[in-house]
């Protein structure tokens, strides 16, 4: 069974097994043909893992697919975001630190550097993939807390290597494998991609790690398909294009978690019914009238006012 089957079974922070060193070449080969003008692997920090796991709560990593310059691919990063134990779809929602993300080098960006690598990662794999569906490009990927521990406690070295990797019949690229640097034969994968589920599934479910599907559907029910529709469209062609796709990563990143956050809250209803009439409702009229500025305004001021109250608590 694939281990993205298993994450409603297993803790999250069992996420991630040892593998062949067969595999290993496989999917590094099989990357390497696929995209050769991509860099193959990149070098992991053992102190930054530590630094990441070493915080409350922490599940495991999400090791999230970044480019310093989406011109340059040789400008990769990743950028290791914490998870809790709280599953949201297929994956551990995000813990969201003020002060920003920790890098595979140990460098710490701010938040908004780290919207802007991301996006830079979309922007590069579109031109290699022009295809490629916005939500379905691959991000990045969890590996579970126990699996990076035994990882990092198996070897004595200060870095370890992260590769990429590609499976062919799930067309699954940046797929990782850890390698320790010094060249001892072990390599840990099986990790869930990232963003797992897309950001707006077309079957809707209280599990549904998108703000703005949950709460349109919580209002709407079956009559919520249309305006989603009108937001789905407003976020491909016009926000990514005309706007700032960063901001839309920045969504993608910390809606689960918000949900989570709103989750919490006694009157649950009561803020998703004035979340909806606020900003939902008022952006799809003004998207409808091609205001899109208006749109994009009331969509960043959501943001603001809904990281504020429930994520930076």
């Amino acid at each position: 069974m694939k281990q993205e089957m298993q994450i409603s079974q297993i803790s999250p922070d069992q996420v991630g097994e040892f593998i062949s060193e067969s595999f290993y070449q496989e999917l590094t080969e099989n990357f390497q043909q696929k995209f050769p003008t991509e860099v193959r692997s990149v070098m992991l920090s053992r102190a930054a893992v530590e630094t990441v796991l070493s915080g409350d709560n922490v599940s495991g990593i999400k090791f999230m697919n970044g480019l310093v310059d989406a011109n340059d691919p040789s400008s990769r990063i990743l950028v290791l975001i914490p998870c809790n134990y709280t599953v949201t779809a297929t994956l551990p929602n995000s813990i969201i630190n003020q002060q920003g993300f920790m890098t595979n080098t140990g460098e710490v960006i701010s938040l908004e550097r780290t919207w802007q690598v991301l996006f830079n990662h979309v922007l590069n794999y579109k031109k290699l993939d022009p295809e490629a569906g916005y939500t379905l490009i691959n991000r990045g990927s969890f590996f579970g807390r126990v699996r990076l521990t035994e990882t990092l406690s198996a070897v004595d070295c200060d870095k370890f290597v992260y590769h990429f990797g590609f499976i062919i019949e799930e067309n699954l690229p940046y797929k990782p494998v850890i390698q320790p640097a010094n060249g001892i034969k072990m390599y840990t994968e099986q990790a869930m991609p990232c963003p797992g589920t897309s950001g707006c599934p077309a079957v809707t479910t209280s599990n549904d790690p998108c703000a703005l599907t949950r709460i349109t559907t919580k209002m709407l029910g079956t009559e919520a398909a249309s305006q989603l529709n009108v937001l789905r469209s407003f976020r491909d062609k016009i926000l990514t294009e005309h706007f700032s796709g960063a901001e839309v990563e920045k969504y993608y990143t910390i809606s689960a978690s918000l949900l989570e956050g709103i989750d919490k809250v006694a009157d649950k209803d009561a803020v998703f019914k004035d979340l909806y009439h606020k900003y939902i409702a008022t952006s799809i009229n003004a998207i409808n009238q091609n205001d899109e500025a208006t749109a994009f305004a009331l969509f960043q001021e959501a943001m603001q006012h809904l990281t504020k109250t429930y994520l930076f608590q």
